[in-house]
């Protein structure tokens, strides 16, 4: 190779290397730059700034400062590596081009978590959504027990206390739309993990709502899940809640004498794993959703909203009692629905935030917990009991 092929050469590397930076930064605002990732994005790394203004402000010794920089500089390099490979130019539309070869030439979802269903739905297959559906993750005899106990031990400690103990267990997207999941996804037998628990925990005399028949009595009528997320949407939730206060001794409207208008709000959960959150709210059939009213409000007033932590309402409801429900994230479509129908409603996240402390703080009539069907694991481990030492 001649000299002056070899400098052309490595001109053309050069700028295929460094061309992307000028070009983004002459493009940059005209383009969308969200993050789509669903994960904290590393931040840009300091060589110990903070610990010279420490040192300089009297609030940190010399020896100290010297070794928390040090460390910083040891550390520095591996920080700038995931900051410099987290805000690479074009990162973000790199990222949704894959997706989007991956979704329409390979007809793959480009996420672990997702699965690619048939007539545009999404579905999720962490935390064995699938597995649930196929009955291939049952439970043993002595996991059975092991929840029976737990709920057994829980319900005790109520009662003792004078409080209603209910168990929700909200149907996987999966379970009631199965016929939407690929042609390769196959049942083993009727039987499946959520029954399991259902039928055990029955025979030991603890209630339980699973809306399993009800969902499925309207789902050829309405679209009662997401197609683009996990969750179900405003209806489906709402079917959820009037088994849920049908089971606590309050009767609101059936569905028939609701009034029903469909919009195309969705979260967009399962799109937005595969980067492709834009992609579907723009370019694929819109997402079934709906405004439900037409159910006694009772003057509900919210005081807060926070749904990583605390739903917290009061209303006028001619039912004096208070609710106080353990939830995921299946109960924040549920929330306004079940508030309406109690003097004060409180609804902790069972991730992080619940603890059984606020049972006495809150003093409530009735203890809900409700957990997704996908999440039975956590009934081996939630248990309240007497040595919980509050």
């Amino acid at each position: 190779m001649t000299k002056k092929r070899a400098a052309a050469w490595l001109i053309c590397f050069a700028l295929v290397i460094l061309a992307p930076l000028p070009a983004y930064r002459l493009a940059g605002e005209r383009l969308d730059v969200e993050n789509t990732e669903n994960r904290q994005m590393a931040q840009h790394p300091s060589f110990g700034k903070a610990s010279v203004q420490a040192y300089l402000d009297g609030n940190l010794a010399f020896r100290d400062c010297v070794r928390e920089v040090w460390n910083n500089l040891k550390a520095y390099p591996g920080l700038y590596t995931s900051y410099y490979n987290d805000h690479l130019p074009f990162r973000s539309q790199l990222i949704e081009l894959g997706s989007l070869a991956s979704v329409n030439l390979f007809k793959d979802a480009a996420a672990d978590t997702v699965m690619l269903g048939k007539k545009d739905w999404l579905f999720y297959t962490d935390e064995g959504s699938v597995e649930d559906y196929k009955g291939t993750n049952l439970y043993s005899t002595q996991e059975l027990e092991q929840i029976r106990d737990n709920m057994v031990a829980t319900r005790d400690y109520l009662d003792a206390r004078g409080i209603e103990f209910v168990l929700m267990i909200p149907s996987n997207k999966e379970t009631i739309y199965s016929e939407y999941l690929p042609d390769y996804v196959k049942k083993r037998g009727e039987t499946t993990r959520a029954q399991q628990v259902v039928d055990c925990l029955q025979e030991a005399g603890i209630r339980i709502c699973y809306p399993q028949e009800e969902l499925m009595a309207y789902k050829e009528q309405f679209d009662l899940y997401w197609h683009y997320d996990t969750h179900w949407n405003s209806l489906g939730a709402y079917i959820g809640a009037r088994a849920l206060l049908k089971e606590l001794g309050i009767s609101i409207p059936e569905v028939e004498e609701l009034s029903i208008e469909q919009d195309a709000f969705s979260p967009y959960d399962l799109a937005g794993m595969m980067n492709l959150k834009g992609y579907y709210e723009k370019n694929r059939p819109a997402d079934v959703s709906y405004n439900v009213s037409g159910y006694p409000e009772n003057g509900r007033v919210s005081l807060k909203l926070e749904d990583a932590t605390e739903l917290i309402y009061q209303s006028q409801a001619p039912d004096g009692r208070r609710l106080f429900l353990v939830r995921d994230s299946f109960a924040w479509g549920m929330a306004s629905v079940l508030a309406s129908q109690f003097s004060y409603t409180y609804m902790p996240h069972w991730n992080g935030c619940f603890e059984p402390s606020m049972i006495e703080r809150e003093q409530p009539d009735i203890f809900v917990f409700e957990l997704v069907e996908r999440r039975l694991n956590y009934l081996l481990s939630f248990r309240l009991s007497e040595d919980l030492g509050e």
